[in-house]
């Protein structure tokens, strides 16, 4: 991360003014780290095992962690909501009140029993027709790291979590809505297909590489392709980061019968990975939903955290 320091001049020799103005600029560069992690609380049910991933991540890297909760709104789409009782709005809106309060209150609990610095940030938003996405995305975008559950979309057209990715414009772990995980330290694996989404996903999780036991660089290629693929793109990147000193080997996978998003699970499975990382949308959003995507199947099938960044 590089700091920026400004200094006055004003009173130092003529030269220093005349080549650097008023201020002078002063770089120092410090170790890469997440300090900064957001966390997107949206139902219940869901925070307990998000917490599990988000506090030992937080306590590794010694960041700040903010708790975010914003209230869907009331689910009326066109002109359907002059037809319903205000009462049932005003139940509604309870229910969603009363899910705020216990959200936090887990999220606080948890928090509780950590040395851990952290904020609340909840956004009570009960109208018709709010804008959860703009709401959720100005509040994680400043952090270094977004973490959010499978699924957090059940009032919402679309997936929230690759929406989130998109519009955020930082690394976001999202946490499969069942099983439990640990403290994502143990083997990776990165999706390589080359692409500026895939390189910008490995340099987002290279706080995390850092601290892992073994990283394995997996491009998934047609028959014949795959010695290819691996000289050219995999292993290289491996290189890169084992002068980070990360322990990435590089891995060709032949995709077969298989999707790419099955073959990643399938090896990340077979590898007890714990963290997966990969680009968000290498092809076109529309694309993949006329013909199926990596993005898709790892966000619908996902059996670890997996970290996108786009």
């Amino acid at each position: 991360m590089t700091q920026i320091k400004l200094i006055d001049v004003n009173a130092g020799p003529i030269r220093d003014r005349y080549r650097f103005g008023k201020l002078r600029i002063k770089l120092t560069r410090n170790e890469m780290s997440y300090k900064t992690i957001a966390v997107y609380l949206a139902r219940p049910d869901s925070v307990a095992s998000i917490m599990e991933v988000a506090l030992p991540l937080a306590e590794s890297f010694e960041a700040h962690l903010i708790g975010l909760h914003v209230s869907p709104g009331v689910p009326v789409m066109g002109t359907i909501g002059a037809q319903v009782p205000p009462k049932i709005i005003e139940q509604y809106i309870e229910i969603m009140h009363t899910d705020a309060a216990a959200i936090k209150d887990v999220f606080s609990t948890a928090i509780k029993k950590s040395k851990v610095q952290s904020e609340w940030r909840g956004q009570d938003d009960t109208s018709v027709h709010p804008d959860l996405l703009h709401n959720i995305t100005e509040q994680t975008r400043c952090a270094d790291l977004v973490i959010m559950g499978q699924n957090d979309s059940e009032q919402r057209v679309g997936d929230l979590a690759a929406d989130v990715i998109l519009g955020s414009g930082r690394p976001v772990i999202t946490v499969p809505s069942s099983g439990e995980f640990g403290k994502l330290s143990g083997q990776m694996v990165v999706g390589w297909d080359g692409s500026r989404e895939a390189a910008r996903a490995v340099f987002d999780a290279l706080p995390l590489l850092k601290k892992a036991k073994g990283v394995s660089i997996v491009t998934v290629s047609e028959e014949g392709e795959a010695k290819d693929t691996l000289g050219t793109g995999g292993a290289d990147i491996a290189r890169t980061l084992s002068r980070h000193g990360v322990r990435a080997e590089a891995v060709a996978l032949k995709k077969s019968d298989k999707s790419v998003g099955d073959a990643l699970l399938a090896f990340t499975s077979q590898q007890d990975g714990e963290l997966l990382i990969t680009g968000c949308y290498s092809h076109s959003r529309l694309r993949e939903r006329l013909f199926g995507g990596a993005t898709q199947r790892l966000l619908q099938k996902m059996i670890v955290p997996v970290l996108m960044s786009h």
